[in-house]
């Protein structure tokens, strides 16, 4: 009688537990419905703003459209000629080589930099908070800064030059200085950034590792590559990630230091969309452009991803 009353429960207990099943269905469907209802505005934005421009970028890619004309459709031909434009695969090539400019500098400066403010030192905060001044500013007044600082007559790089023995410099007039100068004011501008993430994940190792490894007699540079690095890869992958992404973005110092030149030295992916599109009004042809860009940004991410996934998984 035990067994067969512990297996049919009396129906009393079988309401009671049906209805808080139901109950407990009920109260997961209106969470659910709430859920919904909160995150709806967000959906809206990305949808409106993010999906809608880029089914309609892909539409305008098929047609020649000049924004004072009608459209006339062309298929797949601003594609095909966008691989045999010069001016396009230089603009791909600029992008990669101020990427790779940017970056390598960036992370190689900020890790070195993360390690040296996470030691204790005299006034360390006020040196990080100068440091990271050129962070908050924004990067079109950032620009501004620089275009004077590179003015031949006055500026303070002329300035700093002259002191050398060199004179008459013209960074952004030369198409040999124009990139570097560039990469100087971007990699100047954005290591503070990056160098507050990777400090922020050597604070988060445990300490007990480093005293652990200090009572096994282990020096400094071994506790660097067997504890900090290890520790400090998935941090790392996600600055590579995201500072590469943002490299190739650049727009802001090519528009308003060179306008792409001299000739086309700077004239990144982005800028060749932007003088396509609003200066020769070619919104078709620029359009085929921004869709191969997307196309070399996602490939780009996914090979970091993955990447990252793995080295996720060896950690």
């Amino acid at each position: 009688m035990l067994g067969k009353s512990s297996i049919n429960p009396p129906p009393a207990v079988r309401r009671t537990a049906r209805k808080s099943r139901i109950w407990d269905r009920t109260l997961a469907a209106q969470k659910r419905r709430s859920g919904l209802i909160f995150a709806l505005p967000a959906f809206l934005f990305f949808g409106f703003f993010y999906i809608y421009p880029l089914f309609s970028t892909f539409q305008v890619s098929l047609y020649s459209w000049s924004l004072l004309s009608t459209p006339e459709f062309l298929g797949l031909n601003n594609y095909t000629r966008l691989f045999s434009d010069r001016e396009f695969i230089n603009s791909v090539w600029v992008s990669f080589y101020y990427a790779l400019g940017v970056v390598v500098p960036i992370w190689i400066l900020a890790l070195v930099l993360a390690l040296a403010f996470n030691q204790q030192f005299g006034f360390r905060q006020g040196y990080l908070t100068i440091y990271y001044l050129p962070a908050v500013i924004s990067l079109t007044v950032w620009s501004l800064i620089w275009l004077l600082m590179y003015n031949p007559s006055f500026g303070l790089f002329t300035a700093f030059l002259e002191l050398f023995g060199i004179r008459g410099t013209r960074m952004l007039n030369d198409a040999q200085t124009a990139m570097p100068a560039m990469l100087i004011l971007s990699v100047w501008k954005g290591t503070p950034v990056y160098m507050l993430i990777l400090l922020a994940g050597l604070r988060s190792i445990p300490g007990d590792y480093y005293e652990a490894a200090k009572v096994d007699g282990a020096e400094a540079w071994a506790r660097l590559w067997y504890i900090t690095l290890p520790m400090l890869r998935p941090v790392f992958l996600y600055v590579m990630v995201i500072s590469i992404i943002e490299a190739f973005k650049v727009f802001t110092p090519m528009y308003i230091l060179t306008n792409g030149g001299p000739g086309s030295a700077t004239r990144v992916l982005s800028m060749f969309i932007f003088q396509n599109g609003f200066q020769f009004l070619k919104m078709g042809y620029a359009s085929a452009a921004s869709v191969l860009f997307l196309f070399i940004l996602l490939s780009i991410s996914l090979f970091q991803f993955r990447v990252l996934r793995l080295g996720s998984s060896d950690s």
